[in-house]
């Protein structure tokens, strides 16, 4: 067997404390517990390297907890903030609000979030990516282009029914705000503008493949279908929130409704 060069063996040795490190020290482990993990010879003092070593470990085990903490706090200004707009509304989601609902300073509050569109932004973004993320998922489990466009419409009314606030959030809030109330950068707006891919991409690639071999009935440009069954689940979901409040359901189920799109969708799609 060939000898192993002592820089390759320091390397290795490294290597193996760093991994013990890395788990131990999510249960709490004490430093000097890892520290003896390091081989060396008996009495001999710790070494340059072996100081290095462990200093390294203790700044990744720091660094971690930090971002942890730092996932955990934006979290809960996000919950904060949700729970001053819902109550609220709006223009009483001012950062002294916001920064009161989560019990933190407002210079605290600053550190994640530097003004209110910034705030209000990621509030919609996360409503909206979860849901762009589900449609997605709903449209690769169908076979063809009709049974996407279903799965589009099926899939967005399903999930916002039951939290018309989260779907007021993410797709009225601009309209409910008034006009100039919030202001996105392009930079944001860029984030968004993919997650509207994400929902509508695979059903107008797949409507545009079936199109080639047969021509469809309503003879609609594949993106443009797709995008008008996204258009017919959010009107629903905006006639849904429109009688919440006046206790008038509409004369049809939820599923009669869903199910009357996605056959009107899939006549149109088929040849």
């Amino acid at each position: 067997m060939a000898a192993v060069e002592p820089e390759a063996a320091r390397e290795t040795s490294r290597d193996r404390f760093l991994d013990r490190w890395s788990n131990l020290s999510n249960y709490g482990h004490v430093t000097d517990r890892l520290v003896s993990s390091v081989p060396m010879k008996a009495g001999a003092p710790m070494t340059d390297d072996r100081t290095d070593i462990v200093d390294e470990a203790r700044t990744s085990a720091r660094q971690a907890r930090q971002e942890r903490r730092r996932d955990r706090s934006r979290e809960e200004i996000l919950t904060a903030a949700r729970a001053v707009l819902l109550r609220s509304g709006a223009a009483a989601m001012t950062l002294d609000a916001v920064a009161k609902e989560a019990g933190m300073s407002k210079t605290g509050l600053y550190y994640y979030f530097p003004s209110k569109d910034a705030l209000v932004f990621e509030l919609v973004f996360g409503a909206v990516e979860g849901h762009a993320q589900a449609v997605s998922g709903a449209v690769r489990e169908a076979e063809t282009g009709g049974a996407m466009l279903g799965a589009i419409i099926r899939e967005t009314v399903q999930a916002f029914v039951p939290r018309l606030d989260d779907f007021r959030l993410a797709f009225l809030f601009g309209q409910v705000a008034g006009a100039g109330a919030i202001h996105w950068t392009d930079e944001q707006l860029a984030r968004l503008r993919p997650l509207n891919e994400l929902i509508l991409r695979q059903t107008a690639e797949q409507l545009a493949g079936e199109g080639r071999e047969r021509p469809s009935r309503a003879a609609v440009e594949p993106r443009l279908l797709a995008f008008l069954a996204y258009l017919a689940a959010i009107g629903l979901l905006t006639m849904k929130g429109m009688v919440e409040h006046v206790e008038d359901p509409l004369v049809y189920s939820d599923e009669a409704l869903i199910e009357g799109f996605a056959r009107v969708f899939a006549a149109a799609a088929a040849p």
